[in-house]
């Protein structure tokens, strides 16, 4: 579906549906009204919501494991986009992960009402809805509750009215903190610091399958890194420019004799045969765009000795795995969306304009730099990037080598 259209029928269908709905609920009490506090200990059925965004899933996993600690013997459920389960899925901490249709309006429309139906009769007693700003997931969440609801209040959205609990979302700490307020709302113990841990698992199967594609090189004992090129599409702007990347994996491996992984998405894959066209090496770069699924993808990065991409998923994948990361950002902030693991970086300029899509603006925006689109982006220098990866990474006496850590 075409996400402008979607979240411009957010707006403006959601807005008038939000408030037709709490008016319903105050003349009539359709749904529940918030149950007094010290309740929480009854919860037995839970659900989640996240629909967008492989990363926000990512990120959302230290609150939803917080909350399965907190109540064991819930049964606890998640609902997301059908294109977005396999992340849910390898958390392992679901009893079930429902998914909605995506792939047309009318296919969207149908699967949200039979999701509807269905959850509706789960009978949950606390519906958490981990958006930052969408109405749909508010009005979805009211629908289905038969007890508790928790939501983000986000200023200029319209959608605390729908939820028992209202948390105000807080644009100055990062979103897996945000996330955490929610099920902290809920009972779930507070976190104190930044979560940090292993969220995600891969099979052996799947190591396996990875380490066949990138053969000879899985037991070299050269550092493998994986370059990310592509972004989602809903804000392209996101992407450092492809000579960039290309002239980062020159350096990469004409300093340390690494080897380069390109990966991507079937749709980003022309991106990567551009990308590896401008190299001087590109013998010695592998192409794996359009070739791994989403737990192939999730191998790769737990075998990286690092990964490097702009603002998208695989710098909240690779925070989940607790491994190696640099995000690259411009058009979003990395304060509220950068690396959280232990091993991760980020580059920003932080420009007076910078960050331009937001949780405010529905993270819909055009860029109006004087220097042009994507100006931000292309103010990371390759020379400033290589030299991070060189000092953190890749030396010898980096500070997150493994050989640096083994000794410490």
């Amino acid at each position: 579906m075409n996400i402008r259209l979607v979240r411009w029928i957010d707006i403006w269908v959601g807005i008038p549906l939000t408030y037709l709905f709490y008016a319903v609920k105050k003349a009539l009490g359709v749904f529940p009204l918030s149950p007094r506090r010290g309740e929480e200990a009854a919860y037995s059925r839970i659900l989640l919501i996240k629909f967008w965004g492989i990363g926000n899933i990512a990120m959302m996993l230290p609150a939803a494991l917080s909350l399965r600690s907190r109540y064991p013997q819930a049964k606890l459920d998640f609902l997301t986009l059908k294109r977005n389960k396999p992340v849910a899925l390898a958390s392992g901490c679901f009893d079930n992960v429902y998914g909605i249709s995506s792939v047309g309006f009318i296919a969207f429309i149908s699967s949200t009402l039979r999701k509807l139906f269905m959850l509706r009769r789960n009978a949950y007693d606390l519906v958490i809805d981990f958006e930052q700003f969408a109405r749909f997931s508010a009005i979805f969440s009211a629908l289905i509750a038969r007890g508790q609801t928790i939501g983000f209040n986000t200023k200029g959205q319209h959608r605390q009215v729908l939820f028992g609990r209202a948390v105000p979302y807080d644009n100055a700490i990062h979103i897996v903190r945000s996330f955490c307020s929610l099920t902290e709302e809920a009972g779930a113990a507070p976190q104190r610091s930044m979560p940090r841990g292993h969220y995600l698992v891969s099979s052996a199967a799947d190591i396996e399958s990875v380490k066949r594609l990138i053969g000879a090189v899985a037991g070299s004992g050269r550092k493998m890194v994986v370059l990310h090129v592509g972004t989602s599409d809903n804000f392209t702007l996101r992407r450092w420019p492809l000579e960039y990347f290309a002239e980062l994996a020159d350096r990469i491996i004409e300093a340390f004799g690494a080897t380069v992984v390109f990966s991507g998405m079937r749709e980003e894959s022309f991106l990567v045969k551009e990308a590896v066209l401008l190299m001087r090496n590109r013998s010695l770069a592998i192409d794996l765009s359009g070739k791994l699924n989403f737990k192939t993808f999730l191998a790769l990065l737990s075998l990286a000795d690092l990964t490097i991409c702009a603002d998208t998923a695989p710098v909240h994948l690779a925070s989940c795995l607790n491994r190696p990361v640099v995000g690259l950002y411009g058009p979003n902030t990395p304060f509220l969306y950068g690396p959280w693991g232990e091993k991760g970086i980020f580059f920003y300029k932080s420009f007076s304009c910078s960050p331009c899509i937001t949780n405010f603006n529905a993270k819909i925006n055009r860029c109006r730099h004087p220097q042009g689109q994507g100006a931000c982006m292309r103010a990371l220098s390759v020379d400033e990037v290589f030299k991070g990866v060189s000092d953190y990474y890749l030396k010898p006496q980096a500070r997150f080598s493994e050989s640096v850590r083994k000794a410490a």
